[in-house]
Order: structure tokens, then C-alpha cells, then sequence
């Protein structure tokens, strides 16, 4: 079993979870070695520190550069990223796992690729619940035709575009057997004019938002954001001979009804729970040593943010967008700026 050293950028909650995720992979011996966070001595970094034996660094950068780090977890809020991992891959990491959203723009997103490429580095993004038993199982039973022809996968939770609803588009992608989409069209509305919210608090967000994906299979994602959405995060997927309900906050968090069963709803079979985190970071591991591809590799994950920029686009627009999307931009914030929301 392979052993690798592992460090923090960003040691806030969700570096916390991160390094549970690394204490309990099977697939190689983890040593925590040091995090890096712009503020040392708060209270989140220094019980990182002393639950798990590390070294708190102020600047990243110097992190990198005194550290012989192999795994890098990228936990900073969204605008820090895209130059995080950046100096990762530059520093030699063979593997990253960037928190969600990807990046603030598909020029920032496209900017982190480049240079995991470049450096030979594994870049994955924390889009964990792909991970999810429940959405493992789910999409093994759409892709068996249990549901016959899928025709539209509706997805909804709490919360903005660039917090939840990077989650809630990548699942359909996921559900959808990462067809590519085709076109997008959304609105969103603002009027309470946040500015930061939860672990976003360096960007503006809109209060409500919707859209609806056309994808190459004829699939069409509907999603729902916000505080006029179903506060649940959860999925339906409609076929021509049945339906999956994954999530469902009254009920259990698989079951299908299908035409091919005679039982009525049925609740498949679940593997048994854990930390989708550390399936992240097993998976991660797994593709740095080249035994598999990771299920949430950039490219792919780059999908829900591009998704994202199409519905900000299309909302100020209004009209509908092609994919590729050819905004470069923060389409939200430059919204915000010339005050259209």
C-alpha cells in the first residue's frame, strides 16, 4: 500500500471533513502534514491543527513551497481556487480535490486545467454526491432501462446558483449518464441583494432561480433554486415506463416505481453508507496511481459551472444559450455591476 503526504489549503469545516476522509481511505496510508489558512490562529485552524497533528501556515505559497506535499485539498472559499490550485499542481501534487463551485469563472476553470495538465496532476472537484448510494444505484437503474426512456430529471434545494445549485446540476449530469448538454435557458431574481452567504461570503448571490437543460440524449434537466424552491435537495427522474425519487425528503432516499414490477413503489437496495468524502479521495488516489478515472475530474465537473454561467447569461440576455458557453466571465457579479438584479 502506497503512502502519500497530504495538505490543507483552506482550514475551515470543510477541510475538517476532508481530513476524516483521508484518515479512513483503504486504498493507501495518508500521513496529514500541514494546512495553510488565512487566518492561523482562528478558532477552525487551530482544532485542525490539534486533531490532527499538523502545521498551520498563513500563506499557501509557502506551504507549498516548504512541504513535499502529493495530495492537495483545496478548501478556501470559491474565489481562491482557481490560484490555489494553481500553485498546487506548479508545486508537484499528483492529486487535487478542489471544493465546489469549481471556480468563479469558465476562464478561472479553464486556467486550472491548463496547468493540472500541464504539471501531471489529478484534478478532481468535491462534487460529492455523486458518491451518494442512493445516486449510485439510481443511475445504474436508469442506465438498465428500469424506467424505460428517460424523459426529464427535476432537481431543487435551498440556497443560490454557485452554493447548491453546483450540487444540484451536477447530479442530473450525473443521472443522465453525463450527457453533454445542448442549450440552456433560466432566470433568476435578487431583490434582496445579498452579498455573501454561508461559505460564500466573498460574492454576490440571487435569492431564487431556475432553469431548464437540453441535453444530447433529449433529456431536459429542470432545476430549482432558492427561497421560493422546494427547500430539499432532492431528484426526480420521469421515464416512459416509470419514475426514480432520490432524496425524498418523506420518504426513503431511493424508490422507483416502474412498469416492469408488480410490487408498486419498490425501494431498491442500498450499499452501505459512508463517507462520501472519502470516496472522493479514495477515487482521487485511485487515479493517481491509474487504476481508474475519477468520476468527478475536472472536465466533467466543469459542466455544472459552465451550466451555471449559462443561466446568469441567459437570464440577462433572455434568451436561450447554446453550448458551448462563451462567457468568460462572472456573469452574476457583472449583472450586479451594471445593475440589472
Amino acid at each position: 500500500m502506497k503512502k502519500y503526504r497530504a495538505g490543507f489549503i483552506g482550514c475551515g469545516g470543510i477541510a475538517t471533513a476532508h481530513a476524516d476522509g483521508y484518515r479512513h481511505v483503504e486504498n493507501a496510508e495518508v500521513e496529514l502534514i500541514a494546512g495553510s489558512d488565512i487566518h492561523p490562529e482562528g478558532e477552525k485552524a487551530r482544532r485542525l491543527a490539534g486533531e490532527h497533528g499538523i502545521r498551520i501556515y498563513e500563506d499557501h505559497r509557502e506551504m507549498l513551497e516548504r512541504e513535499d506535499l502529493d495530495l492537495v485539498s483545496v478548501c478556501t472559499w470559491p474565489r481562491g481556487h482557481c490560484e490555489a490550485t494553481i500553485a498546487a499542481a506548479e508545486s508537484g501534487a499528483k492529486g487535487i480535490l478542489c471544493e465546489k463551485p469549481m471556480a468563479v469563472s469558465l476562464d478561472e476553470a479553464d486556467r486550472m486545467i491548463e496547468a493540472c495538465e500541464k504539471a501531471g496532476t489529478v484534478l478532481a472537484i468535491g462534487h460529492a454526491h455523486r458518491f451518494s448510494p442512493q445516486a449510485v444505484r439510481a443511475r445504474e437503474l436508469i442506465q438498465a432501462g428500469e424506467i424505460g426512456q428517460v424523459a426529464m430529471i427535476w432537481g431543487h434545494c435551498t440556497l443560490d446558483l454557485m452554493n447548491n445549485g453546483t450540487h444540484v446540476i451536477d447530479l442530473i449530469n450525473y443521472l443522465n449518464g453525463d450527457s453533454p448538454p445542448r442549450w440552456v435557458m433560466g432566470q433568476i431574481d435578487r431583490p434582496h441583494k445579498i452579498e455573501g452567504r454561508r461559505n460564500h461570503p466573498d460574492m454576490p448571490v440571487e435569492d431564487m432561480a431556475i432553469g431548464r437543460i437540453g441535453y444530447g440524449n433529449g433529456v431536459v434537466g429542470f432545476i430549482e433554486l432558492g427561497e421560493r424552491a422546494s427547500q430539499s435537495f432532492s431528484f426526480r427522474v420521469i421515464g416512459s415506463d416509470g419514475v426514480i425519487e432520490v432524496n425524498n425528503p418523506d420518504g426513503p432516499p431511493l424508490k422507483m416505481l416502474s412498469s416492469y414490477r408488480t410490487e408498486g413503489w419498490h425501494t431498491p437496495r442500498l450499499d452501505e453508507v459512508y463517507s462520501t468524502v472519502c470516496g472522493e479521495l479514495e477515487e482521487l488516489i485511485s487515479t493517481v496511481e491509474g487504476q481508474a478515472a475519477h468520476r468527478s475530474e475536472a472536465k466533467t465537473a466543469r459542466v455544472a459551472l459552465e451550466t451555471i454561467m449559462g443561466i446568469f447569461e441567459s437570464s440577462a440576455r433572455r434568451c436561450v444559450m447554446e453550448f458551448p458557453i462563451d462567457v468568460r466571465d462572472f456573469v452574476l457579479e457583472r449583472m450586479v455591476r451594471e445593475g440589472m438584479v
